[in-house]
């Protein structure tokens, strides 16, 4: 433990927790310690930080990627340093200049193959823990259910609900904390939704505006520091921006896609390379089809950008098998790709072939019925434990509540963006909607409607302290009901 390390963490919230697990894991033994990353516009391989990694390095780590990155840990080797790689992604060329531990591997007989870079970081915290006879891991151990939620792993293997119990029910990390809170998350009471939709994008999105520092810095602070209050601020207002660059791209793209098409495919460097894929992900979930966002590549003959798929199938497998595709990577559902200019056309009409059979579904689909008199905030906490670990492969229950009958109905947000429908005992709230949308809502009809229960918590300290539950439905659409 007497030589130099650096340590280096994918620009995301997987790899900047995976990066200040171990961070904080070996300066319990050595101060011979420093980290360089990338910023996410630089890209997820390291050969950009070579000359950023110090010279009396003696270990190299890298954590979350770089499993494929051949020539880099080469490099690394023939100036005497030893390299390490931390991954769970696709292992897709053989890589004998690092020790390299990785669930994919086909000799590998780890069971977990969902785990991600987090988690097997804080894993391999635990293995020295072992060695060294300390159990300094344990201070880490809310880290790595977060890592797996928001890589958006199975949370139908056990291992990985185990995990997000620890994060959810255990919280420790005193930032994550104030996170929630300025979010008005109840930190005793924390879901998966909660994190999703909410503090992980908020820390996210710091580094997809290449300000990966401020997520560390964050991340760090698992104890007060004079510093927090500001960075949680910072946090939050990168999140607002976030949200309005999806809306605002949205809204420029969507009058321009075809429904002929099997993907959505956009250009538009003016997105930028952090936030591609979250336009991808909305532009995806709003018209039932995989999305593709580009925008300018390493080159001025190529695109780069981002990709994101449906359930149905592997979009990575499918544009890995595209011969106009110059790269692609990351997960099944999600991931990164670059075709040069010249052959954009002709991947559009490769994916139209290769998906001719496959259609769009707008069925709105749900788990169970119940009549709004059903509904109190005894039978909504039930239902939140159930679906408290939710997430890839086990998705919040969506239900449809039948007898509503809206009396009032109010616009709110600073964009008026978000719908409130009153409908007596319970509130229906609609997001990412547009004034359109708010004059189409009848008042005074009997309607039912489909979406996710919630019990909205508000506590207000002036002029006095004072509680307000408000039972919700978080729908995805209602239907007008003729009698």
């Amino acid at each position: 433990m007497n030589e130099p390390i650096t340590i280096s963490g994918d620009p995301d919230m997987d790899g900047v927790s995976s990066l200040v697990i171990l961070y904080k894991f070996l300066s319990k033994f050595t101060d011979k310690l420093c980290y360089v990353c990338n910023e996410r516009s630089e890209g997820h391989m390291i050969g950009k930080l070579i000359q950023s990694i110090p010279e009396e390095t003696k270990l190299f780590i890298a954590l979350d990627s770089s499993s494929n990155d051949v020539e880099s840990m080469r490099h690394l080797n023939l100036k005497g340093i030893d390299c390490l790689v931390v991954d769970h992604h696709t292992i897709t060329n053989e890589n004998p200049y690092a020790v390299i531990v990785n669930p994919q591997q086909f000799d590998c007989e780890y069971p977990n193959k969902n785990a991600c870079g987090g988690l097997l970081t804080f894993k391999l915290c635990q293995v020295l823990d072992d060695l060294m006879k300390t159990s300094y891991s344990y201070e880490l151990s809310d880290l790595p259910g977060f890592s797996l939620m928001a890589d958006m792993m199975s949370m139908m293997e056990m291992e990985n609900r185990y995990y997000a119990k620890l994060s959810l029910k255990g919280l420790k990390h005193e930032g994550l904390k104030q996170l929630f809170k300025g979010m008005n998350k109840d930190i005793k009471n924390l879901t998966a939704t909660d994190f999703l939709y909410g503090a992980s994008p908020a820390i996210t999105a710091a580094t997809r505006v290449d300000n990966i520092k401020l997520a560390i810095d964050f991340l760090m602070c698992d104890k007060e520091t004079t510093s927090l209050k500001k960075y949680v601020k910072e946090l939050i207002k990168l999140n607002e921006y976030r949200k309005t660059v999806q809306a605002d791209a949205l809204e420029r793209h969507k009058g321009s896609i075809r429904d002929d098409d099997k993907v959505v495919i956009i250009c538009d460097p003016s997105i930028g390379k952090g936030m591609n894929g979250l336009v991808g992900q909305e532009l995806s979930k709003n018209f039932n089809r995989p999305a593709i966002v580009l925008g300018n590549g390493d080159d001025e003959d190529t695109y780069a950008g981002s990709f994101r798929g449906l359930e149905d199938f592997s979009m990575l497998d499918l544009l890995e098998n595209c011969k106009t595709i110059e790269h692609t990577g990351g997960h099944p559902g999600a991931g990164g790709l670059s075709v040069k200019k010249e052959n954009l056309q002709e991947l559009k009409d490769e994916l139209n072939n290769r998906l001719s059979s496959f259609a769009p579904d707008d069925t709105l689909y749900y788990d169970l019925e119940f009549s709004v008199d059903e509904i109190d905030e005894r039978f909504i906490n039930h239902i939140t434990e159930f679906y408290r670990y939710s997430g890839n492969g086990f998705k919040p229950g969506t239900f449809l509540i039948k007898d509503l009958f809206i009396s009032d109905r109010k616009p709110l947000g600073k964009s008026n963006n978000t719908v409130k429908i009153d409908c007596g005992k319970i509130q229906l709230m609609k997001f990412k909607v547009d004034i359109e949308y708010y004059n189409k809502v009848p008042v005074f009809t009997d309607i039912e409607a489909i979406g996710s229960l919630n019990m909205n918590i508000w506590t207000e300290y002036k002029p006095k302290f004072k509680v307000t539950k408000t039972c919700q439905l978080l729908i995805e659409d209602y239907r007008e009901l003729i009698k």
